[in-house]
């Protein structure tokens, strides 16, 4: 993963709400098939992971504890290094699976006090890796963004 950038200065917090929605995070090299969140086959492969807000429409209310995401796009699809806005990276992710929703890992906890590459295990029983990335804000070093990643476990969908 890459650096996060960040909200400009005057926002002290480093979290995910001062990440433009859409942002570039980093990408993954997936060696075999991995079941996404929902369940969904991803196919070996480059993909970038950009941020990304779960809608607050009534599809989704009470879908995942935390409405925080990263969405995965094949790498070959996805050329822009710059924010796509939700609607952008919703459908350049939306190729991943080839249906008409995003591949998306969920994020839980959104910020987290493990230390990195430490194992955390939520209330149902997926398990997120621990991950910190360095944020920048006006292309200045602003600190890190600890967070974990669901990688094992599903939501219903």
């Amino acid at each position: 993963m890459g650096e996060v950038a960040s909200a400009p200065a005057g926002l002290e917090e480093i979290a995910w709400s001062s990440v433009e929605e859409g942002a570039l995070v980093g990408a993954v090299r997936l060696n075999a098939a991995h079941n996404e969140i929902r369940g969904r086959s991803i196919k070996a492969g480059v993909y970038t992971l950009r941020y990304a807000l779960q809608p607050s429409d009534g599809n989704h209310l009470g879908a995942s504890p935390h409405p925080e995401f990263l969405l995965l796009s094949p790498a070959a699809a996805d050329t822009s290094a710059g924010p796509l806005g939700h609607d952008g990276a919703v459908n350049v992710s939306k190729r991943t699976i080839g249906l008409s929703h995003p591949a998306i890992w969920s994020l839980d906890p959104p910020i987290a006090s493990e230390m990195p590459l430490a194992l955390h295990k939520n209330d149902a029983g997926m398990t997120a890796v621990i991950f910190e990335l360095p944020v920048a804000r006006d292309g200045k070093a602003a600190g890190t963004l600890r967070f974990g990643l669901v990688l094992v476990g599903e939501i219903q969908s």
